[in-house]
């Protein structure tokens, strides 16, 4: 069914979970529960709530930008809003929910029970939808290993605070991951500089949940993975500019296409990222060397 109220939609796919930015015109909505954890939180100002109504739960009070509301999965809902709003949805596989609290603590996937939540606020899930906010008027210039890095952090602070049964989790003090089991991990990053990589084939690689693995990696490096594949796509960037077959100054094109041998999508978002890196764009990079 084609939701009529919405006006304009982006859409972040990952293993496990959807990321949905929209704008939603006024309107009343009866839902009868889906098979998905909804968490949806207010991006914009202004908004003019009548009823929220989630199992339970009920508020007749306009919500204030960053406020949010869980509905868990097959749990019925009520909606009514006279705003045009600008929201950030998080829909939830609950098997991933479930997987990630037994990777983090030990919880039996019957234990999870996501809590439902009306007109709620929490710093940390306000800066996370920031942070996917910008991921979204960037066009996506941090890629999918920031966003799943992201999502890691949002899913073990929903288990951690809007779970019934909060799992117990490990001390943050986890120690490095063995130089014989990270140096393959850095081998494989070298060698696919190139394309897409996430998360879950890097921890495939040492055999460890994604939610461990970025924890080991960051104490080994002092970077997340996402940092670090970042930093070796710019540095591959700056031998290939200084290599005679791209080091053409008018050349534009030679950009592009050093653009795709580091994993970028395209010249504009690899100009954003090297700047941001290195502190110039690739041309003055090559008018000072």
């Amino acid at each position: 069914m084609k939701e009529t109220w919405i006006s304009e939609r982006q859409v972040i796919q990952l293993p496990g979970l959807t990321i949905d930015r929209h704008i939603s015109a006024p309107n009343e909505l009866e839902f009868p529960g889906c098979n998905h954890h909804l968490l949806c939180i207010l991006l914009s100002d202004y908004n003019q709530q009548k009823i929220t109504h989630i199992g339970e739960q009920k508020s007749e009070k306009s919500q204030a930008k960053g406020d949010f509301w869980i509905c868990p999965a097959k749990m019925s809902g009520v909606w009514a809003w006279e705003s045009t709003d600008e929201s950030l949805m998080f829909a939830i596989d609950p098997l991933f929910l479930s997987q990630t609290a037994e990777e983090v603590g030990g919880l039996n996937e019957n234990k999870v029970e996501l809590l439902s939540m009306v007109n709620a606020h929490d710093p940390q899930i306000e800066a996370i939808a920031r942070l996917f906010q910008a991921e979204f008027d960037t066009g996506g210039i941090g890629g999918h290993l920031y966003a799943e890095s992201l999502i890691q952090v949002l899913i073990v602070h929903l288990l951690r605070q809007y779970c019934a049964f909060s799992p117990k989790m490990q001390p943050d003090d986890v120690g490095e991951m063995p130089k014989n089991r990270l140096q393959p991990v850095l081998d494989y990053i070298h060698s696919y500089l190139d394309r897409p990589l996430h998360l879950a084939e890097l921890a495939e690689i040492v055999g460890m949940s994604q939610y461990y693995f970025c924890r080991l990696f960051k104490q080994s490096m002092g970077v997340a993975p996402y940092q670090y594949v970042l930093g070796q796509r710019m540095e591959k960037a700056k031998e290939l500019l200084q290599q005679r077959k791209y080091a053409m100054p008018a050349a534009g094109y030679a950009y592009a296409e050093i653009a795709l041998l580091v994993g970028c999508a395209d010249q504009s978002r690899f100009t954003r990222h090297f700047k941001k890196y290195v502190g110039v764009t690739p041309r003055m990079f090559l008018k000072k060397k």
